[in-house]
């Protein structure tokens, strides 16, 4: 999924997104592992004091928790590619469901926000609650990468999809450089415990699970974004 310079876009295939995934998941687990051992072998010795003690015991828990939710997460993803998970389709009104990724956005990080200019069109085949994490995921990445923490949303219905393209003017590319070291919020609280690539990676699963598609995308004079790209219905996984 990495973008190139001028007004272009790389379009995530299925397969691409395994080999990501992979990628991901190699990076995200190296962090915690790295300091798990570390404290680990601190608390092995009899040099620590109590409080560094407690100190060690809390960043083994905090590490071994993330560990847990990358697994997670890797079900998700896994199980989006082969149709595994239930999908509970419903007739979405998409610029409802994207108004409420913005508020999440609001409500979850006060300095990031997303504008969305909406145009009405007709529902489509989807499950609600998976494509609020879709856009909750992709106008969160977009935003946090601006100099002004923000993002605009717009819509546009054809005869059989929807096209969402999300842009932030005050942004520099979208390299997965930026995406593996980036986090949306600091300190993390719960729900921010992934990091930008993979809350990318968790929407174009998404995505692809729809029949639709992610890209990021780069234009000097427009600044970074991303179009979405859903279809009417659900194909058959």
């Amino acid at each position: 999924m990495s973008p190139t310079s001028g007004p272009s876009a790389a379009v995530l295939r299925p397969a691409t997104l395994e080999a990501r995934f992979l990628t991901v998941i190699s990076h995200e687990l190296r962090t915690p592992l790295t300091t798990i051992a570390s404290f680990t072998e601190s608390l092995d010795t009899d040099d620590l004091a109590p409080d560094e003690r407690s100190l060690a015991l809390a960043a083994v828990r905090r590490n071994t928790e993330r560990m847990l939710t990358l697994v997670d997460d890797l079900m998700v993803v896994t199980r989006l590619q082969t149709g595994d998970l239930a999908i509970n389709p419903a007739a979405v009104d998409l610029p409802a469901v994207i108004r409420a990724a913005a508020d999440r956005l609001a409500s979850r990080e006060p300095h990031t926000a997303a504008t969305v200019e909406a145009t009405a069109g007709p529902p489509l085949s989807g499950d609600p609650a998976l494509l609020l994490d879709l856009f909750y995921a992709v106008l969160g990445t977009v935003a946090s990468g601006a100099a002004d923490r923000s993002a605009t949303v717009r819509t546009a219905a054809g005869s059989g999809s929807w096209t969402v393209t999300v842009t932030a003017r005050q942004s520099e590319e979208l390299t997965d450089e930026h995406l593996m070291a980036g986090m949306l919020a600091i300190p993390e609280p719960p729900f921010r415990r992934r990091s930008t690539a993979l809350w990318m990676l968790l929407a174009d699963a998404i995505a692809v699970r729809h029949g639709g598609s992610v890209r990021l995308t780069f234009d000097p004079a427009v600044g970074a974004g991303a179009e979405i790209r859903l279809p009417l219905g659900i194909p058959p996984a």
